[in-house]
């Protein structure tokens, strides 16, 4: 028994050790990965008593990407449509716009630009398995996921590990709203009553929006949309008749148990719903359709970054999912292949989410949970 105990302490003590020594971009085990966490939890900004004005201000300093001409040609679209859907939210656009000196479409590009610059090498890609294989290594994604009947979604944001390195993760509590902020807009949140988590869906899922396409809206709008309604059903009624720059599709509960997944696509947008609930990763079902009708799910996911395992994983936790709550969903988030640690690829887990729209809670994790934790925020 002593030796047993002695033993035990021994793997432990190595454990902490390789954890320590071990930093974020360092290769791990696939099944037991440990290391450090670059961040603890998440950064909370509160701007809760109607203090919009200074809200602006504050998103108008954070850091944006530049735009391409094709992309701001779009966004120049949006910006009506975007009004239609969010008109809250354009206000607060078009004030960080005249704080910043330049048009409200110029920051809408830069918040679209992020997923323009993900898709593009699977449009180059087309049909070539090595440009895929390319593509898929460089690529930015997540997985998302809904528990039916709950009123909890989550997501773990998978992207390049650069990306974990660059910024910290902060989380804006406002009196009806609670997200994260990224290049400046509205992406990741909940509202009162809904909330939503997106993933991005890999060309060739659908074409990408043009200059001439008339019903484009932007994600972070659309996140605004969907966090302001009442329901799953008022969301989706606000963004049927629009598309998104490239496809996304925005996982979604409300606090009367609905959910589903809105797949926004030149397309068409529909709301997908499953018996037990929903998980999604980096494709529509055309596409699952199309990329395995020569190719095995093993070769798949070699190539693709894992994207049918993950949303298979997904589905099937969350159909024997019996305790179907916060910590389930937290759980979840940490499981092979969903969760992903710098194994194979630069391809990672990076930050982590649940929202719980019924108890009016975020929890929100500024690194891969496996290493960091979760800070809870809640609406008052």
């Amino acid at each position: 028994m002593k030796k047993t105990i002695l033993a035990l302490t021994t793997m432990a003590l190595l454990s902490s050790a390789a954890m320590a020594q071990s930093v974020p971009g360092d290769k791990l085990d696939y099944y037991n990965p440990q290391r450090a966490a670059h961040q603890l939890g998440a950064n909370v900004v509160d701007y809760s008593g109607d203090k919009q004005p200074q809200l602006a201000g504050y998103l108008a300093t954070l850091h944006r990407l530049t735009p391409e001409p094709i992309v701001i040609e779009i966004a120049q679209n949006a910006v009506n449509n975007n009004r239609a859907i969010a008109p809250k939210y354009a206000e607060l656009m078009e004030q960080q716009a005249q704080i910043k000196g330049v048009p409200v479409h110029e920051l809408y590009a830069a918040i679209a630009q992020a997923d323009w610059n993900i898709n593009k090498p699977f449009i180059a890609a087309d049909d070539d398995l090595a440009l895929l294989q390319s593509a898929a290594e460089s690529m930015n994604g997540c997985t998302t996921l809904a528990f039916a009947d709950s009123g909890i979604v989550g997501q773990n944001n998978d992207m390049n590990i650069d990306n974990l390195m660059a910024a910290e993760t902060t989380v804006i509590k406002t009196d009806d709203r609670i997200f994260i902020a990224t290049d400046g807009g509205h992406f990741q949140g909940m509202g009162k009553h809904v909330g939503a988590v997106l993933n991005f869906m890999g060309e060739p899922s659908a074409p990408s929006a043009t200059a001439d396409t008339p019903n484009v809206v932007t994600p972070d709008a659309v996140f605004a949309a969907i966090t302001s309604s009442k329901s799953v059903e008022e969301a989706y009624s606000k963004l049927k008749g629009y598309t998104t720059p490239v496809a996304i599709n925005f996982t979604v509960a409300d606090d009367s148990g609905d959910h589903g997944a809105i797949e926004m696509t030149t397309q068409g947008t529909k709301l997908i719903r499953g018996e037990s609930g929903i998980g999604r990763a980096n494709h529509t079902r055309e596409m699952r359709t199309a990329f395995l009708a020569d190719k095995t799910l093993l070769e798949a996911n070699q190539v693709f970054a894992d994207t049918f395992a993950r949303e298979d994983s997904a589905n099937n936790f969350i159909n024997f999912a019996k305790e179907r709550d916060v910590a389930g969903m937290q759980y979840i988030l940490e499981q092979k292949p969903i969760n992903i640690t710098k194994y194979d690829s630069d391809f990672v887990t990076v930050e982590s989410m649940v929202f719980d729209t019924k108890a009016g809670c975020a929890y929100v994790s500024g690194d891969n949970p496996k290493f960091g934790q979760y800070t809870q925020v809640c609406f008052e």
